[in-house]
């Protein structure tokens, strides 16, 4: 009897811990959400913005404006500068997002491990004790599934981050010159200017999919709590609870 009594004991810890998990799940994933959005709308505005620039220093170099091309582009490097302190900054919420994934299937195996000792001691439905078991299981999968997704978009960010931080330090302290000698080194290095514009539209494009993904977690998470809330009701759980 004894023996029993600490198993549910245990069972009662898990139980407070996977509730406590949950609730720190909604808020990150509430939380995340809204910084994605936050992130994307900035992010759109900034490129609109720093693709009027660029489209002036085309024109000034067009026509060989010298003082103006070299001004603009050192406006543009200006842009350059803050775009990629944002992508070092995603890169960090990246590794703490990998953090929080793992975090999600410790609690999965947590869960798991009360199904099974649920199981062990159920004394009047061992059927809904394994749909149980069979539910969380897949939550693990999903959350596995998320993990892997984390570590992706991780390591993309940031190879864009370390891109980027390539082009600023090439173009930063190259000065424009029409000087034949010089012309076709300005040409390759307003290329890289483009290069950039380019590296900030994939950037747009990772967080309108990782929004998406979120949403998707968001769903899953949701479903997680109704299931755990369910499980807390069923008549098997409660009947174990009075046998204390």
């Amino acid at each position: 009897m004894k023996a029993i009594n600490n198993l549910i004991l245990v069972l009662l810890l898990i139980s407070s811990s996977v509730n406590a998990q949950n609730a720190k799940e909604a808020i990150q994933n509430t939380r995340q959400i809204a910084e994605g959005k936050r992130n994307l709308e900035r992010d759109i505005k900034e490129l609109k913005a720093l693709q009027l620039k660029i489209a002036t220093f085309k024109k000034a170099f067009a026509i060989h404006d010298l003082s103006k091309t070299n001004m603009l582009k050192q406006d543009i490097i200006t842009d350059m500068i803050r775009e990629v302190k944002q992508s070092e900054a995603k890169a960090k919420q990246a590794r703490i997002e990998i953090a929080q994934s793992s975090a999600e299937i410790r609690s999965d195996r947590r869960e798991i491990r009360k199904d099974r000792d649920d199981s062990n001691i159920g004394r009047y439905d061992r059927r809904d004790d394994q749909k149980d078991l069979a539910r969380d299981q897949a939550n693990k999968r999903d959350d596995k599934r998320d993990r892997r997704d984390d570590i992706r978009d991780f390591k993309a960010q940031i190879a864009r981050a370390e891109y980027q931080a390539s082009l600023l330090k090439k173009l930063k302290t190259f000065n424009f010159s029409f000087d034949p000698k010089m012309i076709e080194k300005s040409i390759a290095n307003k290329k890289l200017i483009q290069e950039f514009v380019q590296s900030l539209n994939e950037d747009i494009m990772a967080t309108k999919r990782e929004l998406a993904e979120d949403n998707r977690e968001r769903r899953e998470d949701r479903r997680e709590r109704y299931d755990d809330r369910n499980e807390r009701n069923e008549y098997d759980f409660g009947k174990k609870r009075r046998l204390r």
